[in-house]
């Protein structure tokens, strides 16, 4: 039982207790009353019946007379008139009955009538003696009446006090609720700040909890901020800003191996000439901002062109990967990237040449080796060097149909339904299955068989990602009878803000029944705005089917952990950059451990993505993460 309800009973159990003894007591007081009346109507009756007799003729038949005219009013019990010698002359007597009152009335409160009397005389001589006992129905029926008022007036103020007493104790728990509600949503990552009560002895403590929420807050924002300077140290180059050797080679190795990448993109290397001789002539310091500032042109030179991923790797190397990017914007990054620099006009001495920046790129296809990839990079820089443009070279580009190429075979591959599911494991250290990760295939007219990778950009683009999506969904859902695996199924951020798709979501999760609780929904963090626009009705819909919502490639937006923790986010998955090379890599070591530690504050499971060795496995492992999926893990799972 509460305290608040146990305060209610106190109040109104003393309550009771005092109405009921005020109740009690009236009624004694009341009784008491009505004995001393009944004797006062007793004696009454008798000195005016022994007046009356001593002024009459003493014969018997008077005197009968005289007593029957009083005992036939109805107030009288019994009337006696006794001789001198106690001799009985005249008697009446009646039963002494209380109509209208209950029985146990006289049990429980007996009132005694006690007789009245008075001398008969005739001149100085005594005739005889007068007793008159009165009779009690009417005292009973008074008194009945009097406990009926009394009873209703203690019983409407024992209600209108119990009323009262709720309605102050409600008035109390109210912000004993939003102190509670404000608590509970601390720990779900949302800081409320109460208006302190009017109640004096709550309102310290709802002081103190706003001092919390407060509190709270700030320590994860000072968290956010440590992981996220974290990830600075570990993914970004210090003097330039841009990402370092160590994550640029992360994510093309993600770009080259991951199934849900673009099929093919262009990597690139910028060049400026002789950095040795600048640090020489400058220092060290001049130099440093002389970088700074060639890589802020670099960067600017790129405003505009999607996803292209800008790197310093080492001196005044420089390089780009561009997912999906062909050669047209291969050669239209290195054209803006040599006019940034040249607008810069960086010259050690004013009668000297500006330096000068060499550029080259190439194609890739996913599933090359990085080996031979960037081997072919450096054959084409070189050639570069020896020249006056840019070096480009290709593998060829693989063949592009256009956006309504792309609209036609989408939407004729979505109505033949000649799409079908891959299926990669996703495992906890000791190898046992968290779940199954389904991505989506699509089978082209001719047979050919092309991954999300390749037709999903495109389908975001032709308005077709939600439609994808779904059929994705469907087809994992059809895996799942009873006794199944649990699955998990991507969706483009994309496709959370197209009109009706959470609508059919919802039709087809309802359809699965209670196997929907078994279903994960996992989306890119690559996609989502600063405001995870799409993902608390996403997240709504995923809760009613006690469906999970995870974030995969997560490892940019680290400030918004709070916030898809208030989503009830089951767990997120590190991108793939994190891991290359974990063990040897200690800044990224830092930055895991302190997103784990995080996450597991915040009751969020932690994945890692694109694990390609036991080694990294094992440091992964060692860092908290809990489960492993990529290349290593298909392998213990044996497939």
């Amino acid at each position: 039982m509460s305290l608040l309800r146990q305060l209610w009973v106190s109040v109104v159990v003393a309550m009771a207790v005092v109405l009921s003894g005020a109740f009690g007591i009236s009624l004694i007081t009341a009784r008491n009353y009505f004995e001393q009346q009944l004797l006062a109507q007793a004696n009454d009756g008798a000195v005016s019946l022994a007046l009356s007799m001593s002024q009459q003729s003493k014969d018997r038949a008077t005197l009968e007379l005289l007593v029957a005219a009083l005992f036939d009013g109805g107030h009288f019990r019994s009337i006696r008139l006794t001789d001198p010698a106690g001799q009985v002359i005249v008697e009446r007597n009646q039963p002494d009955t209380a109509e209208g009152v209950p029985a146990w009335l006289p049990d429980l409160l007996p009132m005694e009538a006690r007789p009245g009397q008075a001398l008969v005389s005739d001149g100085w001589h005594q005739l005889g003696q007068v007793t008159v006992t009165a009779a009690r129905g009417y005292a009973y029926r008074a008194l009945w009446k009097g406990c009926l008022q009394l009873g209703s007036l203690m019983l409407a103020i024992g209600l209108f006090w119990a009323v009262a007493v709720s309605a102050l104790l409600r008035w109390v728990r109210r912000p004993l609720q939003d102190m509670a509600e404000q608590a509970e949503a601390v720990g779900a990552g949302h800081f409320r700040i109460l208006a302190e009560p009017r109640v004096i002895e709550l309102r310290s403590m709802a002081r103190a909890l706003n001092h919390m929420s407060e509190r709270v807050q700030s320590l994860f924002a000072e968290q956010a901020g440590r992981i996220e300077s974290l990830r600075d140290e570990a993914t970004h180059d210090p003097v330039t800003g841009l990402f370092n050797r160590a994550s640029f080679f992360g994510e093309l190795r993600r770009a080259l191996s991951d199934v849900t990448a673009p099929p093919s993109g262009t990597i690139g290397l910028l060049r400026v000439d002789d950095l040795g001789r600048v640090n020489k002539t400058l220092g060290r310091a001049r130099t440093d901002e002389w970088l700074a500032a060639l890589a802020e042109a670099l960067r600017t030179s790129q405003d505009g062109l999607e996803e292209i991923l800008l790197a310093r790797i080492g001196g005044a190397d420089f390089a780009f990967l561009h997912p999906g990017g062909d050669s047209d914007a291969a050669q239209q990054t290195l054209e803006r990237a040599r006019a940034a620099v040249k607008a810069l006009d960086l010259r050690l001495k004013s009668d000297e040449e500006p330096m000068r920046l060499v550029g080259a790129a190439t194609v890739y296809r996913q599933a090359e080796a990085i080996t031979d990839l960037m081997a072919r990079l450096d054959l084409c820089l070189m050639q570069a060097e020896s020249g006056d443009s840019p070096a480009h070279a290709t593998v060829g580009d693989l063949p592009v149909p256009g956006q309504e190429g792309w609209r036609g075979a989408l939407e004729h591959a979505l109505a033949e339904r000649r799409f079908a599911l891959a299926e990669y494991p996703l495992l906890a250290n000791d190898g046992r299955l968290i779940h199954r990760e389904f991505m989506l295939r699509l089978t082209t007219a001719e047979g050919s068989v092309m991954s999300a990778g390749h037709f999903m950009p495109a389908a975001v683009r032709v308005g077709l990602a939600a439609a994808c999506d779904l059929e994705a969904l469907r087809l994992a859902l059809l895996r799942l009878p009873e006794g199944a695996d649990p699955v998990a199924v991507n969706v483009a951020p994309r496709s959370l803000t197209e009109p009706g798709f959470l609508d059919r979501l919802d039709v087809l999760l309802a359809g699965a029944g209670s196997a929907a609780s078994r279903v994960a929904v996992e989306v890119s963090e690559r996609g989502l705005d600063a405001r995870l626009a799409g993902l608390e009705a996403l997240a709504d819909v995923l809760a009613r089917h006690g469906a999970a919502l995870g974030i995969e490639h997560f490892g940019r937006q680290l400030a918004a952990l709070p916030r898809l923790y208030a989503l009830r986010l089951s767990y997120l998955k590190l991108d793939g950059s994190f891991v290359a090379g974990l063990p040897d890599n200690e800044a990224n070591q830092r930055l895991v451990k302190a997103i784990v530690d995080v996450a597991h504050g915040l009751h969020v499971a932690v994945y890692a993505e694109q694990v390609y060795s036991a080694e990294e496995w094992a440091a992964a492992a060692a860092l908290g993460v809990v489960g492993m999926t990529g290349p290593e893990a298909s392998r213990r799972a044996g497939r």
